[in-house]
């Protein structure tokens, strides 16, 4: 049997593994959120404006473009022994000097959580065209609203690394082979909707 994983679920997982494991594992699904809903939104008008002025090119004269460019909406898949693993990058950048591979969201911040969701893109990206690449590639985290970039990062030996480490204990978790270890920190159960609509015994809320 194989078993799917996708980029965005790093994020959920160093957020906290309980939260993790309620939606991934036992599948307890919760409404949208109004944050959600909004960035879905703000993707597809993106990504349709994109398409409006975008020019058709293969990804060999992507990859080995000197000049800028920009492709958006990129959806990349690897299998890793029983697990596919799936990422859908918002935007990849290449010029002369590399491949940029962003991640847009709403008053980023650069913590482990969002960094191990860009590592995941670059290596399926790095996987995807191995044999063609040769440039390095960047992972960068950006304002969606603002444009602005608030963290780089080289995609590395040290960084796969990390991706690795993860990767394999979101497996163990998903497969049932280990348990999930719940939040220390009460503010991220405030914050979490599986507390907001009681649908967590783990919570440290109050």
């Amino acid at each position: 049997m194989v078993n799917i994983i996708g980029a965005s679920w790093f994020t959920t997982h160093q957020y906290c593994e309980y939260k993790f494991y309620l939606q991934k594992v036992l599948r307890i699904e919760v409404p949208k959120t109004q944050e959600m809903i909004t960035g879905i939104q703000v993707h597809e008008e993106k990504e349709q404006e994109f398409l409006e002025e975008a020019e058709e090119l293969s990804w060999k004269d992507f990859l080995e473009s000197e000049k800028s460019m920009i492709t958006k909406e990129a959806e990349l898949e690897k299998q890793i022994g029983d697990i596919v693993l799936l990422g859908k990058i918002d935007e990849i950048k290449s010029n002369k000097h590399g491949i940029f591979i962003i991640d847009d969201k709403p008053n980023p911040r650069p913590y482990d959580s969002v960094k191990l969701q860009l590592y995941t893109y670059c290596f399926l990206f790095n996987e995807s065209f191995k044999d063609i690449l040769n440039k390095p590639i960047y992972a960068i985290l950006r304002n969606r609203d603002t444009n602005e970039e608030v963290w780089q990062q080289e995609f590395n030996k040290e960084t796969e690394k990390k991706f690795f480490e993860v990767f394999h204990r979101i497996r163990a978790i998903l497969l049932r082979k280990e348990e999930p270890i719940p939040t220390t920190n009460p503010n991220k159960c405030r914050a979490c909707i599986y507390h907001k609509m009681n649908l967590c015994d783990k919570s440290l809320a109050k």
